[in-house]
């Protein structure tokens, strides 16, 4: 034989015991290495969108903390407001009184108002019917 076709025979057999081996030794070993390689990955995976879902919900409870402060605010200042307007009205009621004669103007040429005046003492209607029901009997 050729020394050529032994070193060519010795190759082949080296190629052969070297697949066998990857088989019978080195496949199973890849095979578990890289099944936890990826476990690994879809741990961090799952970490990583745990993470991002408490961000999320740490955002939107400040956002709703911040429109609670907002809003408590906002009816502060209205209440303030309310409170100022009916000082005022109290004080001054000469404004209620411009609005409602302010009204009657408006409304006297309206063909389908009527105007009743119900007579009052102290802001409380006097209602004169049952005197009258009364003195018949």
């Amino acid at each position: 034989m050729e020394p050529w076709m032994v070193n060519l025979v010795e190759a082949g057999i080296l190629l052969a015991v070297i697949i066998i081996g990857w088989t019978l030794v080195g496949y199973p070993k890849w095979k578990v290495w890289a099944s936890h390689q990826e476990g690994l990955a879809d741990l961090t995976r799952a970490r990583n969108e745990q993470q991002i879902q408490i961000a999320q919900a740490d955002s939107r409870l400040a956002a709703a903390d911040k429109n609670k402060q907002a809003a408590i605010i906002e009816a502060e200042a209205v209440a303030l407001q309310i409170q100022a307007i009916g000082k005022q009205l109290t004080e001054h009621d000469l404004y209620l009184k411009w609005q409602w004669i302010k009204m009657m103007e408006d409304t006297s040429g309206d063909d389908d108002r009527t105007t009743i005046y119900v007579p009052t003492e102290a802001n409380i209607p006097i209602l004169e019917a049952n005197r009258l029901r009364k003195e018949k009997e």
